[in-house]
């Protein structure tokens, strides 16, 4: 989900997960197929130097990390795709890790825990998926293929929709105590002014009265926080990977950062590129990547080249 969808849901726009079309997956690119057959290599560059390096180097550095955050736009099935190629690639080094999702609540863990132990069908889940997150289960099978092939535990995330919603409507003085209780005591701002900004801009379009501005700004930070929460109790048993969109992560601000402060140690942020999902070749892509005045390095510490 997208602040700007965040925005719909709580009144601000006419939209719901339930009524809106669901982007359907295109057929997924070969180079980037994790099942069955080598896959074609993927360009893995490091931030900052913005140097393209090996698949294994970079799998490498990002194992340095207790919590390593792989992003993703929703509707992309090709990020999809490179998100379950990292898992993978991180799980055959590291077995025991588990998995987080941003697209199930915490209330929602007996989905995730009946699916992974096939008392859910994947027919079923796929249905229950694509109502309750919005987005078409068919692109992120690939990842859930992965997890459940190599035993991965998997958990959620995010706090209860109704909560977040309730705090993009009312703020966090509105909440009831049950409400309350079920997001962390200490709910935060990302300290990064970067950050502050692009959740500011992604709402700008809506031309928010200052008080629903605070209260959208207070949601999106709801939902960092208890993510990231999350995260940081996982990560004090098991390194932890976070699948979530891209907007929960940049600049290793959001999840990461909520998550770093509560201890939970070394943060890792991979994000394929480019983010709008714009497909480019290789050389055009590195060139993107290191303009100096995008500062596109500076959003992660690897990224990968959307094929």
């Amino acid at each position: 989900m997208t602040l700007s969808t965040l925005a719909a849901v709580a009144g601000l726009a006419a939209w719901s997960p339930s009524s809106a079309p669901l982007p359907k997956a295109p057929p997924a690119p070969p180079s980037a197929s994790v099942a069955g057959g080598p896959a074609a290599p993927l360009v893995a560059v490091a931030s900052p130097s913005g140097a393209a390096i090996g698949w294994d180097a970079m799998i490498g550095t990002l194992l340095r990390a207790r919590v390593i955050a792989v992003g993703e736009k929703h509707d992309d099935a090709a990020q999809h795709q490179i998100q379950a190629k990292v898992l993978a690639s991180l799980a055959d080094r590291d077995p025991g890790l588990v998995v987080g999702f941003e697209m199930v609540s915490l209330d929602q863990q007996a989905e995730l825990d009946g699916f992974a132990s096939g008392k859910i069908s994947e027919a079923d889940f796929a249905a229950w998926w694509d109502k309750t997150w919005g987005f078409d289960y068919a692109m992120y099978k690939p990842i859930f293929d992965v997890a459940r092939a190599r035993g991965l535990r998997m958990y959620g995330l995010n706090a209860p929709i109704g909560v977040v919603v309730d705090v993009a409507k009312k703020g966090l003085a509105g909440l009831t105590p049950a409400e309350r209780a079920q997001i962390p005591a200490t709910i935060a701002e990302s300290a990064d002014p970067r950050y502050r900004g692009f959740v500011k801009a992604a709402l700008a379009d809506h031309h928010l009265p200052p008080q629903a501005l605070r209260n959208m700004i207070m949601a999106q930070a709801v939902w960092n926080e208890t993510m990231g929460a999350a995260a940081a109790r996982l990560a004090a048993s098991s390194r932890v990977v976070v699948i979530a969109g891209q907007g929960h992560m940049m600049w290793k601000a959001g999840v990461p950062e909520s998550a770093a402060r509560r201890g939970a140690g070394p943060v890792a942020v991979v994000l394929p590129y480019p983010l709008d999902g714009t497909r480019l070749s290789v050389p055009d892509a590195l060139r993107r990547l290191r303009d100096p005045k995008s500062d596109d390095l500076a959003l992660a510490d690897d990224f990968v080249l959307i094929p």
